[in-house]
């Protein structure tokens, strides 16, 4: 087995300048041509068949690639056509029939108020039936369920496309075979054995999961957003091939250093994830050795993806929670910890089985979804909550574009008028933007049928039912709530100088904040210090916290979507804190138009002033079981607060009790605030900086300008 450190600059380099094969297979020319022929000569054929044949085409004529150095293979030309494919189809169904409803929902997107989209980018491969069962397997399953009498031509043409796509699966895992075959015996050898069976070591393992995993994500157009967990997929190898000496526990730590840095020279968008830990479906915590090894190998790599998802039960390790802590205190803040007891709570609460809902896992960020048998669709859109607040001040028009963005809202004279304004407004963007994803998802079928995950998912193979189209388990739908702490902070600032204090008149706010705070500086200074603020333990924010976050779940969790499953609530900002902020005007806490949102569950940057216990107990007010789709809070901690013995073992109480007091997932950052202003000055002596931006990991030298003076701020905040 080679040694991974020998040749690392070239490792982590594989995928620039791709050396392909010439008599391999067609250039680019050819091939898109070829593409292009064929899709022009498939009138009359389902979308299913006619991405069958353009998978199967790619995958058997294009140009391959094979890496000397590496143990494991997967190059094929052919990147992106697919999904351009799909680009197409769904560009044609909107406009011939939603285009109406389309143009509305642009028009909110462009001004920051809500979003809403189709979703097949965020997928939960069975990946643990195709190690179980590999390819072959797969393809044995098709051609048991399609040999009946019985079928429609619906269901016919279903698994035909199965059929094809794995069959061509297989012609390329040959190829790939074939080709390393006189550099690499062993990788040909392995290559063969999946290609003819199921894997039989760790090693032929850890190549099934990347084939798979690059061909889905990178030809077949579907993001794969978890390589699932990947502690308990490989648990069971690597326990036999200790036991036998297959391989030594030194030569699978090699094996796990090349694995990891495929997907980190890959550059996986926003990071591909993958978890560990837990409990499964009976209940037993998983964590084991290998789990233990896979996060050591990992550290010692210093990378920021593959991302990694750390379940955590009552029955999770101490010892390995802080194994974990130690690596984000080291600065690989790549890392998220989710909470067992609240997220099988929440998925229970949407009608999932408890013994479906104990064996989750999170995909893309923090959303969890049932492992292999829900497609969650778990990033469909949102609402800014913030544009709430100032739709109630300008009666639902935008402030920039002047547009009737939101439904007219009558005069507020009390308090209470302004909370059931804000309600009305969160209202009408939710059911708006559901409402258009509920329209879209009517024409999944036409627009992007999944022959290769659908012969994965039990369901899918046994009705003859694409799992895009409602052959899933369970098939939902999800939508999200931005900028919590924005909404709040506002709330009590109104609640306190206009209605209380009665300093000035709501109308005289609205004008106040329709010029931007402008000749109002010293009011302004008042709004941002009072006391009642978001993340500070204060009982008049937390209530209106409470209250808020119960209303918007009632909006979404339950509500029926178009394709049998329902729709589940989420209550993270993802990284739009910067870009929504840029297209909502100035809010009542004293923020100025275009200045940044709040972040996930984070107060409002350098609002938190109460330290961060104070910040944990205004985050645990929220019911996080009434948010299946996710929800998360930051914590930045300085260097010092977490040093030594005593520092790791406040940091694993501070876990703990957010966990204990009913919070869903945390992850944080761990820097001094002079270090990032450093990097800001001088970012060539710090291109290594990590830091943990939402559900990724980012160099700070790369993030823009607005969002590196939050984190210095968060920061700053925490000394």
């Amino acid at each position: 087995m080679k040694k991974f450190d020998k040749n690392n600059t070239g490792l982590c380099n594989q995928f620039e300048n791709i050396c392909w094969i010439e008599e391999s297979g067609m250039c680019e020319a050819e091939l898109k041509a070829a593409v292009d022929k064929l899709t022009e000569n498939q009138e009359g054929l389902s979308k299913a068949i006619m991405k069958a044949k353009t998978f199967e085409l790619i995958v058997t004529q294009s140009r391959i690639a094979i890496d000397r150095d590496d143990i494991f293979q997967d190059k094929l030309f052919g990147r992106n056509m697919i999904a351009a494919q799909r680009w197409i189809w769904e560009n044609d169904v909107v406009s011939k029939k939603l285009n109406d409803v389309k143009l509305i929902v642009n028009t909110a997107i462009d001004c920051g108020a809500y979003r809403a989209a189709s979703d097949f980018g965020h997928t939960s491969p069975n990946s643990k039936l195709l190690l179980d069962i590999g390819f072959i397997g797969l393809l044995d399953r098709i051609n048991k369920y399609s040999d009946s009498d019985d079928l429609t031509q619906k269901q016919k043409e279903f698994y035909e496309s199965c059929k094809i796509y794995i069959e061509a699966v297989l012609c390329f895992i040959k190829r790939l075979a074939d080709a390393i075959e006189p550099y690499n015996k062993e990788n040909s050898n392995a290559l063969y054995n999946i290609a003819n069976g199921k894997p039989s070591n760790i090693y032929e393992a850890m190549q099934l999961l990347i084939v798979y995993f690059f061909l889905h994500e990178y030809i077949g157009g579907t993001r794969v957003r978890t390589l699932g967990r990947l502690d308990v997929l490989l648990s069971p190898f690597y326990k036999n091939d200790i036991a036998n000496a297959t391989f030594t526990k030194s030569e699978i730590k090699e094996m796990i250093k090349f694995f990891f840095n495929k997907f980190w020279a890959a550059k996986v968008p926003y990071d591909l994830p993958l978890c560990l830990g837990g409990i499964d479906e009976n209940g037993n915590e998983v964590t084991n050795e290998l789990t233990y090894l896979l996060v050591e190998t990992y550290n010692e790599l210093d990378i920021h993806s593959p991302k990694i998802h750390i379940r955590v039960s009552d029955k999770t390790p101490e010892d390995f929670v802080k194994l974990v802590l130690k690596c984000i205190r080291g600065g690989n803040s790549s890392f998220v910890f989710v909470n067992d007891n609240t997220v099988i709570k929440s998925l229970m609460k949407v009608g999932i089985e408890e013994n479906d809902a104990m064996n989750y896992v999170p995909i893309g960020c923090y959303e969890p979804a049932v492992w292999g048998k829900e497609i969650g669709s778990t990033g469909n859109g949102g609402v800014n909550l913030a544009k709430a607040v100032e739709f109630a001040v300008t009666g639902g028009i935008d402030l920039n574009s002047g547009k009737q963005i939101s439904i007219k809202t009558g005069d507020i004279k009390t308090y209470d008028d302004f909370i059931s304004a804000i309600k009305a407004h969160i209202k009408f963007m939710t059911e708006s933007g559901m409402n258009y994803i509920r329209e879209i998802e009517k024409y999944y079928g036409e627009i992007g049928p999944d022959p290769l995950l659908s012969a994965m998912y039990d369901r899918s193979v046994e009705t003859g039912v694409d799992v895009f189209e409602g052959g899933a388990r369970y098939n939902n739908t999800s939508y999200y709530f931005y900028f919590l702490a924005s909404l709040v902070d506002s709330v009590c600032v109104v609640k306190k100088l206009v209605f209380e204090e009665k300093r000035i008149t709501f109308l005289e706010l609205c004008e106040i904040l329709k010029n931007n705070w402008e000749g109002n500086e010293k009011l302004r200074l008042v709004a941002k210090n009072i006391p009642e603020k978001y993340g500070n333990n204060n009982a008049i924010a937390d209530e209106i916290t409470k209250d808020i976050t119960d209303y918007c779940a009632s909006l979404v969790n339950n509500k029926s979507n178009s394709r049998g499953g329902v729709f589940k609530a989420s209550l993270f900002s993802i990284d739009r804190f910067v870009e929504y902020g840029s297209k909502t005007m100035a809010t009542p806490d004293g923020r100025k138009a275009g200045e940044v949102l709040s972040k996930n569950l984070c107060a409002t940057v350098g609002q938190d002033k109460k330290g961060i216990t104070a910040l944990i107990n205004s985050a645990t007010k929220i019911d996080h079981t009434l948010f299946p789709n996710g929800t998360v809070l930051d914590v930045v901690l300085h260097p010092s607060a977490v040093a030594e013995n005593d520092g790791l073992d406040a940091f694993y109480t501070l876990l703990k009790t957010y966990m204990h007091k009913g919070g869903m997932a945390l992850h944080g950052n761990v820097f001094n605030p002079e270090d990032l202003k450093k990097a800001q000055k001088d970012p060539e002596k710090y291109k290594n900086l990590q830091v943990r931006v939402c559900g990724w990991n980012a160099y700070f030298v790369n993030l823009s300008k607005s969002e590196q003076d939050c984190f210095i701020k968060q920061a700053e905040n925490n000394c």
